[in-house]
C-alpha cells in the first residue's frame, strides 16, 4: 500500500500566510516598542550617567598611580548611591513589568533582562568597592594618626616621669610604671595573639571579646592608684589618653579589616568589566531588534 501524496498548498496561499506572519511580527514589534519607550529612556540615562564618570581616575588612585582625590571619591560614592542605584531599580522594574508574547521579540527582551542584570550587579559591586575604598583610607588615615598620639604622648610622659624629684613623686611614679609595665605585658601577648588569628571573622571576635575588655581592666588599674602628686597625676592622665587611643586603635583596625573584605570580594578590575559585558549586551539588543525589522518588512 503507498502513501496518498499531499498536495502543495498553492504559491498564492504560501505568499499570503508569510504576509500574515510578517505583519503579525510588525504589529507586535511596534507594540513592543510602545511598551519599552520608558524601559529605553532609563536604560539611557544609566548608559549615559555611567559615561560620564571618570572611572579611569579611580582606577589609577586605587593601584597608586596618581595621589587619593577624596573630594572626588565622595562625589562619586554620592552619585552611585544616591542616583545610579535606584535607577538599576527602576530599570529592573520596568523590564520586568514589560509582557512579551510573541516568541522571536521575546528573545530580544531576554537580552535586555540580562543587560539590566548586569547593571544591577555592577551598580551594587561597585557601591560596595567605593564605600569600602573610602573606610579603608579613613581608618588607614586615623591609624596614622594615632600612631603619631602615641610618639607625642610616650615622649610627653616621659619628660613627667624623669622630672620626678621629691620622694613622694618618686614613690608615686613607681606605682604608676609598675601598673603601666604589667599593662603592656598583657597587652603584648594578646596582641600577639590577636595577629595570629587568621580569619577576619576571629580578628573582629577577639577585639570585641578580649582586647577591648582588657583596655577597659587596664584603665580601671589605672584609676584605682592613689596618687596625689601633680606631675603624677598629670602622667596618669597622659596614660589614659593613650589607653583611650588604644581602644581607638583596634576599632579602626577592625574598621580596616572589614573596608579589606570588601575590596577583597569586589575586585575593581572584575566591577569595570560588567560596563563592558553590558555595553555588548546592548548593541546585541539593538542588533536583534534591528534583524526583526528587516524580517517583519
Amino acid at each position: 500500500m503507498k502513501f496518498k501524496m499531499i498536495k502543495s498548498l498553492p504559491l498564492l496561499l504560501i505568499a499570503f500566510v508569510m504576509a500574515a506572519c510578517g505583519n503579525n511580527l510588525e504589529d507586535d514589534l511596534s507594540k513592543y516598542e510602545q511598551d519599552t519607550e520608558e524601559l529605553t529612556q532609563l536604560n539611557n540615562n544609566f548608559n549615559q550617567q555611567v559615561g560620564d564618570m571618570d572611572f579611569e581616575k579611580l582606577e589609577k588612585m586605587y593601584y597608586q598611580e596618581e595621589e587619593v582625590d577624596l573630594q572626588y571619591l565622595q562625589d562619586l560614592i554620592s552619585q552611585v548611591d544616591k542616583e545610579l542605584v535606584p535607577l538599576a531599580d527602576d530599570i529592573g522594574r520596568e523590564a520586568e513589568s514589560i509582557t512579551v508574547e510573541n516568541e522571536d521579540i521575546k528573545e530580544a527582551h531576554n537580552i535586555i533582562l540580562e543587560d539590566v542584570k548586569v547593571k544591577q550587579d555592577f551598580t551594587r559591586q561597585i557601591s560596595s568597592f567605593l564605600n569600602g575604598y573610602m573606610l579603608s583610607l579613613e581608618a588607614n588615615d586615623q591609624l596614622v594618626s594615632l600612631s603619631q598620639s602615641f610618639i607625642t604622648h610616650q615622649e610627653e610622659r616621659s619628660k613627667i616621669i624623669e622630672s620626678a624629684k621629691t620622694d613622694e613623686e618618686i614613690s608615686e611614679m613607681n606605682n604608676l610604671i609598675e601598673v603601666l609595665n604589667a599593662n603592656s605585658e598583657e597587652l603584648e601577648e594578646h596582641s600577639t595573639t590577636f595577629h595570629s588569628e587568621k580569619s577576619i571573622e576571629e580578628k573582629e571576635q577577639y577585639v570585641e571579646e578580649t582586647l577591648l575588655p582588657l583596655l577597659d581592666e587596664h584603665i580601671d588599674r589605672i584609676n584605682a592608684l592613689n596618687l596625689s602628686t601633680s606631675k603624677t597625676t598629670r602622667a596618669r592622665s597622659i596614660s589614659l589618653e593613650m589607653y583611650y587611643n588604644y581602644q581607638n586603635y583596634f576599632e579602626e583596625r577592625k574598621s580596616v579589616m572589614v573596608s579589606a573584605e570588601q575590596l577583597q570580594e569586589t575586585a575593581l578590575d572584575n566591577v569595570l568589566s560588567l560596563v563592558d559585558t553590558a555595553r555588548t549586551l546592548d548593541e546585541n539588543y539593538e542588533k536583534e531588534l534591528e534583524s526583526l525589522k528587516n524580517e517583519a518588512h
